[in-house]
């Protein structure tokens, strides 16, 4: 017997005074009108004090709302650095990250439990490989408990954990140097590109881990790995690049797992020698202007206020223990600009001048 079909739905519905009547559905804030509540700056490092916050609101425009910097984390390569320094105005959390060898056959010895986070920096220059990603995942599978590490002392076949094991304990992993990976094409090009969706293809699987977060931290690029374009110093065609890497990721991981730091994954330097490759390193978007670029592609993604509060400051209170906690304040109305009516996301082809 064939099912029946559904009853038409009433023509009232859609007269013009009617809940379903064309143009009756509400607009989308505008992404001009999206701000977090409070900032929280997950990933700085030591030489770059101050005691000024205005330096994060680099390329914000003047009508736009400065969120409090509620605390920052700061990087340190060194157990026995100095103790860490005000940065953005605030006293920071110090954590000491594992780089990942990407050259090794098995992960290394993570040493930086810290408040239950464990932070790993992949330091890399270039599109991940398959066996850089089985090497990361290796890594996570070990500290998440469902790969090689099995014993309760904190050892395991492969990696070394020293201190308090995780596994059991809702330990969280934090990587950067994923969000977004080094850019290495248009976005015209990146769709059709086999390391770009090889990228996609292993963060969703990443994902997976529900303990892993992500950082969402400044690009690189390498020049002399990249084809001469115009389009490396096209903010505009920057950012086309940037959601479409933020936007899976978001997908993936959700506004929940994905954190907010304004420096590189490591500093250009650091990251050339610990990659050994003869490269020409830049970063195309200042430190300075990371906050206003991430929140205006997290706005033109389609998230709201709660969502890129949560990417730039809650979630990396939640991760590292900070509890501080967040204020509102009154965000003055701001006309939106012809550079912010952008559609969510159109990736796959060429954006009229004009917009973000």
């Amino acid at each position: 017997m064939p099912p029946k079909r559904p009853p038409p739905l009433p023509p009232s519905l859609f007269a013009p005074s009617g809940p379903l009547a064309p143009g009756s559905a509400p607009l989308p804030p505008s992404p001009s009108t999206i701000h977090p509540e409070y900032i929280i700056d997950a990933h700085s490092f030591p030489d770059r004090p101050t005691t000024d916050p205005s330096p994060i609101f680099g390329g914000l425009r003047e009508d736009f709302p400065r969120p409090p910097v509620k605390s920052a984390v700061q990087v340190k390569m060194n157990v026995s650095a100095e103790p860490a320094q005000a940065i953005l105005g605030v006293k920071p959390f110090s954590i000491h990250p594992t780089i990942l060898n990407l050259t090794l056959a098995t992960p290394p010895s993570i040493t930086n439990i810290a408040k239950g986070a464990v932070d790993i920096i992949v330091p890399s220059t270039a599109p991940m490989t398959e066996k850089e990603w089985d090497l990361l995942e290796e890594a996570v599978n070990a500290l998440d408990g469902t790969g090689v590490m099995q014993s309760l002392n904190g050892k395991s076949d492969g990696m070394e954990v020293d201190g308090p094991s995780p596994v059991g304990t809702g330990g969280k992993i934090v990587i950067s140097g994923l969000m977004p990976p080094p850019i290495t094409a248009p976005s015209t090009k990146l769709v059709h590109d086999e390391a770009y969706n090889l990228h996609i293809s292993r963060l969703t699987q990443l994902s997976l881990h529900a303990n892993v977060f992500i950082k969402a931290l400044p690009p690189v690029i390498d020049t002399k790995a990249v084809s001469v374009g115009e389009w490396r110093s096209d903010r505009q065609e920057l950012e086309r690049v940037l959601r479409m890497y933020l936007s899976p990721a978001i997908e993936a991981f959700g506004t929940h797992r994905i954190i907010f730091g304004s420096a590189t994954a490591l500093p250009l330097k650091d990251l050339a020698n610990a990659t050994l490759a003869d490269t020409a390193l830049v970063q195309p978007i200042p430190s300075d202007e990371w906050y206003a670029t991430l929140r205006r592609c997290s706005a033109a993604l389609g998230e709201e206020t709660e969502a890129v509060t949560a990417i730039m400051g809650a979630n990396a209170m939640s991760v590292y223990g900070l509890h501080t906690p967040p204020q509102t304040f009154t965000m003055p109305a701001a006309p939106m600009s012809d550079d912010e009516k952008i559609p969510a996301l159109a990736p796959f082809k060429d954006t009229p001048a004009g917009v973000i």
